[in-house]
């Protein structure tokens, strides 16, 4: 073997032994968030009635709408998935008017362990959502709504603009100290 001089091997060891002590940058924690729609969280009195005549384009989410970020306070409690609920108002417009926690049906348990911190960053994410309006097709006859397949582009049908509530399932979870988008 070779011999190296003193201060080459004391300056390696203390390399070495500097690097042993280092520690590690910390794991930077990150939540997300999934979400479905519940239809059976609609209060059946407050469903649209059509009539014969009568068909229904429900409105479709854009593909922008941001989700909620997991509350990042609550990231080192590492808490079992919750589930929230949010029933939404939709104007003619497709804008969001309002949103509101629900918690009727198994789907919709309401009993988070943080729930106005999961339901303000909810909130917070769905009043900036936008949907391409929903409407009422309005046909000339019963036999008309049947042949138009659920659309509104036969002749003499009205498009009518129709405000609707939706509600949607969000799950917030943590795998790991790191949040994950699941659909349930």
């Amino acid at each position: 073997m070779k011999n190296f001089p003193t201060p080459i091997l004391t300056a390696l060891a203390c390399a070495l032994l500097t690097a042993c002590a280092t520690t590690p940058e910390p794991e930077t924690r990150k939540g997300a968030v999934g979400f479905s729609e519940i239809s059976t969280a609609a209060p059946t009195q407050a469903r649209l009635a059509l009539a014969d005549n009568e068909t229904f384009e429900p409105p479709m989410p854009n593909s922008g709408n941001a989700l909620p970020a997991y509350p990042a306070h609550l990231l080192e409690r590492q808490l079992p998935p919750q589930a929230l609920c949010l029933r939404m108002g939709i104007g003619e417009d497709g804008n969001v008017l309002d949103a509101e926690p629900v918690s009727e049906g198994p789907d919709c348990p309401g009993d988070l362990i943080e729930e106005s911190a999961f339901f303000a960053v909810a909130s917070e994410a769905v009043r900036a959502w936008r949907f391409e309006p929903s409407f009422r097709c309005v046909h000339p006859s019963a036999e008309a709504a049947q042949a138009s397949q659920g659309g509104c582009g036969l002749d003499g049908t009205r498009e009518i603009p129709q405000a609707v509530s939706l509600v949607y399932r969000f799950v917030f979870r943590q795998i790991d100290g790191r949040g994950s988008v699941e659909m349930e």
